[in-house]
């Protein structure tokens, strides 16, 4: 689950719908800076269903007595959401090896940038390993992975995940001054984009309904529509996160992300 606060309520958006924009923001990232090759398919399905290990745990939230706040993806226990993690991995696999090897990739660092060790963790990177290299064997028989295409592939992910990710955890129309400390600086990786020139891709609210970029990664202004729920702190006080969640309405927020205006 993704959280922040807002105004008595926590807004909740769920990680797989998350997950869905992220995949709508891949589908229209500017192909001419695509390598050349046939998985494009493979990797829209991938980046749309990166987080769908949280599905059923999402379904019903958890609350966090240390936090006063429901459990997010960034302090939910470590152990089940390891063990969902990997069912998430297993179902992509199921549809597309190279999506599993360029999700796994993905998780990876994200536990490399949390910080967090335990043995079942150790455990889990050492699978994780494995699978990544039983993927690496079975393509280079049939389909070798090209020369920077696993690369490119994997800072797509990244950035259609964290750009998924500023919607949902800024408020829309907010000042600069208020963002989420994760992009003060702009979008890590998005340098690497050869359009960039070097640059990292910065974001801001022109209102709050459309986000600016800038420099600008798609081929055409796209409207997202990302279903969330605004969860009443008194709500959940008198009868627990569970049932203030599922009473909770769902509602949508419409959002287009274009680019910029070039000063005069």
């Amino acid at each position: 689950m993704i959280c922040r606060e807002q105004d008595g309520a926590f807004v909740m958006v769920k990680q797989h719908e998350h997950g869905r924009l992220a995949g709508e923001f891949a589908q229209w990232f500017k192909e001419e800076h695509v390598p050349e090759g046939n998985r494009r398919a493979e990797v829209l399905r991938a980046v749309s269903n990166h987080d769908r290990g949280w599905i059923d745990l999402d379904e019903t939230p958890f609350w966090n007595d240390a936090a006063g706040a429901p459990y997010s993806f960034i302090d939910f226990p470590v152990v089940p959401k390891l063990t969902f993690y990997k069912r998430g991995l297993n179902e992509i696999e199921a549809d597309t090896p190279y999506g599993a090897l360029l999700c796994s990739l993905h998780f990876e660092r994200l536990i490399e940038v949390s910080g967090e060790d335990c043995p079942e963790l150790t455990a889990y990177l050492k699978d994780e390993e494995e699978r990544r290299a039983r993927i690496h064997r079975d393509l280079e028989k049939n389909q070798p992975i090209g020369e920077g295409e696993l690369y490119y592939d994997a800072r797509l992910l990244q950035f259609s995940d964290d750009l998924s990710l500023y919607l949902a955890l800024n408020e829309p129309g907010s000042p600069k001054s208020e963002e989420h400390p994760w992009w003060k600086d702009g979008f890590s990786g998005s340098e690497d984009f050869s359009f960039t020139s070097g640059r990292l891709i910065s974001a801001e609210w022109q209102d709050a309904s459309t986000l600016m970029l800038d420099p600008f990664p798609f081929t055409r202004d796209v409207e997202v529509a990302m279903v969330l729920r605004k969860v009443s702190k008194k709500e959940i006080a008198s009868k627990g996160i569970a049932s203030a969640y599922s009473s909770a309405p769902e509602e949508e927020c419409r959002i287009t992300v274009t680019s910029r205006p070039k000063a005069d």
